[in-house]
């Protein structure tokens, strides 16, 4: 972190627990929207972003080679494209559990949610990529909750990556390939497998960043 300052334990877990989980920092500054090129994107392209505020920062103090905090799935509905993903801290609606949640590729990447982002896609496997994408959108039909444990062997719920990971390997895809993040700082140590771990697959290609 850029800054050295004395905060409590309770308080770099909290802060700590909601990198890992992609929250993202906001702002109440009006800004106009990404504009993206959706006509090249396809069911199962993976999208990433990264917050705009302290969040960010701790994400990459954990994750020193990582871009991105936080991490999705497209599905193409009724002519518009969403991203399902799992977040906690935000409800659609009054008493909204933390869960698995469909939006827009515009609120996924709205900016006060997030200063950077990408949109990836398993290549060589287009129907493996569209099988993903509909077993994502079966979790959030299921109203699967948030994963607060960070616990991978329990797939009863699921934190953002470890929902990516979940849905590709139902489709025989290993996309983290062994790769696990070991974090051993305050408040919270672990083995947990964060965005970066999933960007680094060679089985992925860019297709747009911003």
């Amino acid at each position: 972190m850029e800054r050295k300052t004395h905060v409590s334990l309770p308080k770099i877990t909290f802060i700590l627990t909601l990198v890992l989980a992609g929250c993202q920092g906001s702002s109440d500054k009006e800004t106009p929207p990404v504009q993206l090129p959706q006509a090249l994107f396809r069911d199962g392209d993976i999208a990433f972003r990264r917050g705009t505020g302290i969040t960010s920062r701790v994400v990459l103090a954990a994750d020193r080679e990582g871009n991105y905090s936080h991490t999705g799935i497209l599905k193409k509905k009724d002519g518009q494209w969403y991203v399902i993903h799992a977040v906690p801290g935000e409800p659609d609606f009054k008493d909204d559990p933390d869960r698995v949640k469909m939006e827009t590729i515009e609120a996924f990447f709205e900016k006060r949610k997030a200063v950077s982002g990408a949109i990836m896609r398993v290549q060589e496997d287009s129907i493996a990529a569209c099988r993903a994408a509909v077993h994502a959108e079966r979790l959030y039909d299921a109203r699967v909750l948030f994963d607060h444990d960070y616990d991978l062997a329990d797939t009863t719920k699921m934190y953002c990556t470890e929902f990516i990971d979940f849905v590709y390997r139902k489709e025989g895809v290993d996309l983290p390939e062994g790769r696990i993040s070991h974090i051993n700082i305050p408040g919270f140590k672990g083995d947990y497998l964060l965005p970066n771990d999933i960007a680094q697959s060679k089985r992925l290609c860019l297709i747009y960043y911003f």
